[in-house]
């Protein structure tokens, strides 16, 4: 009886990963393979093979632009971001992808921020992001830290140009698990788009429930499944059905991006082998069982 739910568990972590491997992998894989012409004549335009994708809407409205991820520590980029990075660089969207580190973690040791920006910038070679478009600052690392609004503003001017089809993605006001530096994040680049002529298009990683944060891949697969159901009715009937579990709907427009089999493979790469003095036992966990790894829910901010 003691063993029975961890087995129980086991089963449900195994199963649902399993037809999350099929609904995101094997059948946009597949189905790719059947629908594209040049796969099927063996005769490309491109210099690039073409990649499935799991995306809602479809059509990403995040293209042809400069695309800034706003980020507050070393890791960061992998452990909340991989899924939306990692299908932004595809070379169908024409992106061109930075990245803005607001720290160098050195918040148990100064001696900690060189390995720790070494590491952001092996971790960002391997997810395809040039060492020429990060760029690290020296803000303070910390729990107890709250950043000025006024400084990350002035200091997000100094590296971002006011261009057209300017894209920054960053945190949400919940900065994913409280913590003050990514809640910092949000004000402040909202200030700094605010202040802005041209006005960047603003998106915020969705914080989740504490369920949904831990739940792998459980969720994604009902959320996937009701996604076709919706995008499949909406073609007779003008209705959409929206799956928040634990969240109030959102305000704004939805983007879901969903990693497939080889975008997590690669994730799992940045992370163990670009950040391995951060994987400590705990971190192994986070591995098995976050949803930022699988799944990016962002949010169009109104300004």
């Amino acid at each position: 009886m003691i063993f029975t739910i961890p087995k129980l568990l086991l089963r449900t972590y195994i199963i649902s990963f399993i037809l999350w491997i099929i609904f995101t992998t094997v059948i946009p894989q597949v189905s790719l393979k059947y629908k594209d012409s040049r796969i099927k004549t063996n005769k490309f335009d491109t210099t690039t093979y073409p990649y499935s994708s799991i995306t809602f809407p479809k059509s990403l409205p995040i293209t042809n632009s400069l695309v800034y991820f706003i980020i507050g520590h070393p890791d960061d980029e992998v452990m909340f971001f991989a899924p939306s990075l990692i299908e932004l660089s595809k070379s169908k969207y024409n992106n061109y992808i930075k990245l803005i580190s607001l720290s160098k973690g050195d918040y148990l040791d100064d001696s900690w921020g060189s390995i720790r920006s070494n590491e952001l910038v092996r971790s960002c070679e391997i997810l395809g992001i040039d060492k020429s478009n990060i760029t690290i600052e020296n803000f303070r690392d910390g729990m107890n830290q709250n950043w000025s609004n006024v400084d990350l503003k002035s200091t997000l001017r100094k590296h971002i140009k006011d261009v057209e089809n300017l894209v920054l993605i960053t945190f949400d006001n919940q900065g994913v698990s409280k913590h003050p530096n990514h809640i910092s994040l949000y004000h402040g680049t909202k200030l700094f788009v605010k202040s802005s002529k041209n006005k960047p298009t603003l998106y915020v990683l969705k914080s989740l429930n504490f369920a949904e944060k831990y739940s792998f891949t459980i969720f994604s697969n009902i959320e996937i499944f009701f996604d076709i159901i919706s995008n499949f009715i909406q073609r007779f009937i003008p209705v959409n059905i929206n799956i928040s579990f634990f969240n109030k709907a959102s305000i704004g427009k939805n983007v879901k991006i969903y990693s497939d089999l080889n975008m997590l493979s690669l994730s799992y790469a940045a992370m163990t082998y670009g950040h391995f003095s951060q994987m400590v036992w705990f971190r192994y966990g986070w591995l098995l069982l976050s949803r930022y790894l699988t799944f990016n829910h962002l949010i169009e901010e109104t300004i």
